[in-house]
């Protein structure tokens, strides 16, 4: 419905803006918590073993933990907020809890679910157009193929960079922004850095657009004021970089080729179609020819668009980076894009998919038909890799895990209870918690955390508030055994 102000004059209606990224992001909570109330299981996994268990925790109960602390370097990567939430939960609950800690990244996972859509939807009237972006970004982030940050307690950071980073788009990507949007956005810009470190190429991102704008005008007065947000931030990200320390596994997966890049950016660069790097190519034209077009002053910006491309640029930045630093991996070698990558790759498709549907539209004469068909084909291609994916983690993943959810437990327990590392052998990677057994050892009998580990690791002791209350609403058992 529309209002009128005090003048008379029609005032645009906001709320179907705010309805729609409502509904996306409730879709995504109830699909991710449904996903870890039926896969997910309190034993820590991977770096939970050495961030959590070996140093943070501990450090948190005898009192050395410094504030500081919280700001070094794990791998490429600062986790300020994941350690902030996680030292909060762990606190509250009284012991720590990674299915507590996968119910609040679903939480996150939500609200950066409706920010996007929020941005996305905004400017459009159509009712059915609103409608239908909303239906397809909740569709495209129900974590199947992004499975591993949903169903690892320490991955909240990929949800905290999302969430700063869309903010920083949306409040420093504006041509017009005030003095209140500025703040924001690099404050936004900044948290995003200390997310994880794909935050450190949100000023890539800005940088492209200020030079897109600068191109499209034929001029660079007023290029100023676009670009030295980006420059600051950017000078931020360098000195984050080089302040990270070397790690000889680390630097074994990188590149070691021009031949390992290209294909490991291609590979990221096609998602959903990993297997086939050469589907990069027709993947991202939509986006390749809209920003050619403003480039060429053929075409002029729809409202929303240079959030779109802030997105589908951050996201290539994301590839390259991947590209580097795991190109020579053994999963890149093997052809296969880690689900931990998802949540950012899938934002090019989504930009794309964007873009294709803003070409056919407008397209004109003999041409509209033939765009309409062609966005159709497109969209066709990109739905079938989806679901490919998607349907690969169902059957890979989800299905075996949710006919046995809680055999890690047992074998947790199983080692926790002997300390023999064999109980492991003949066991899925998803089953093994962390390769050095000496490492969770250590944490299992270091005092400072006795009487505050997982519940399924501690059964004959009392459970956390919180946990009773997260184990309550998913419907799983509040005793604490196994």
């Amino acid at each position: 419905m529309k209002k009128c102000d005090a003048s008379g004059l029609i005032k645009p209606d906001h709320r179907p803006v705010w309805l729609w990224a409502m509904a996306a992001g409730v879709i995504v909570l109830a699909a991710q918590w449904w996903l870890v109330a039926r896969v997910g299981t309190d034993i820590p996994f991977r770096d939970q073993w050495d961030v959590e268990g070996l140093w943070l925790y501990p450090a948190w109960r005898d009192g050395t933990l410094r504030l500081g602390a919280l700001f070094q370097a794990h791998n490429e990567h600062r986790l300020v907020w994941t350690y902030l939430l996680d030292l909060s939960l762990f606190a509250l609950n009284g012991q720590w809890d990674p299915l507590l800690q996968m119910a609040a990244g679903a939480g996150l996972h939500a609200l950066a679910v409706g920010f996007l859509v929020r941005e996305l939807v905004r400017g459009r009237t159509n009712g059915k157009v609103q409608g239908g972006l909303a239906a397809g970004v909740a569709l495209a982030c129900v974590p199947l193929a992004a499975w591993f940050n949903a169903l690892c307690g320490i991955q909240s950071n990929t949800y905290f960079a999302l969430i700063f980073s869309f903010m920083a788009f949306a409040w420093l990507g504006a041509e017009e922004r005030s003095r209140v949007k500025l703040l924001g956005g690099m404050g936004a810009g900044l948290a995003a850095m200390f997310s994880l470190g794909a935050g450190e190429l949100v000023p890539v991102a800005l940088l492209g657009l200020a030079v897109l704008r600068a191109t499209e005008k034929r001029r660079l007065e007023g290029m100023w004021r676009s670009i030295w947000p980006a420059l600051v931030l950017l000078a931020v990200a360098v000195t984050l970089i080089k302040s990270v320390p070397a790690n000889k596994v680390l630097e074994s997966w990188h590149a070691g080729s021009p031949k390992e890049f290209t294909v490991g950016f291609m590979r990221a660069a096609a998602w959903p179609h990993t297997d086939q790097p050469l589907a990069a190519l027709a993947l991202n034209l939509p986006l390749a020819l809209v920003v050619m077009g403003r480039m060429a002053r053929r075409r002029q910006p729809r409202t929303g668009e240079d959030f779109v491309l802030l997105l589908g640029g951050w996201a290539a930045a994301n590839a390259l980076a991947m590209a580097w630093a795991r190109g020579g991996a053994p999963e890149f070698q093997a052809g296969v894009v880690p689900s931990r990558y998802v949540d950012f790759l899938l934002l090019l498709p989504l930009a794309n998919t964007w873009c294709a549907i803003v070409l056919a539209a407008e397209a004109l004469g003999p041409w509209r038909l033939r765009a309409r068909v062609l966005a159709a084909v497109w969209c066709v291609f990109l739905f079938i890799g989806w679901l490919g994916v998607s349907l690969e983690a169902w059957h890979g993943i989800v299905q075996p895990r949710m006919e046995d959810r809680l055999a890690p437990v047992r074998v947790m327990v199983a080692f926790q209870a002997s300390g023999d590392g064999r109980v492991f052998i003949g066991q899925p990677q998803l089953n093994v918690p962390h390769f050095n057994m000496p490492l969770m050892l250590a944490v299992l009998h270091d005092p400072r955390l006795q009487g505050a580990l997982p519940p399924s690791l501690q059964p004959k002791l009392p459970m956390g508030p919180l946990s009773r209350e997260v184990r309550m609403l998913m419907g799983q058992e509040s005793t604490g055994q196994p």
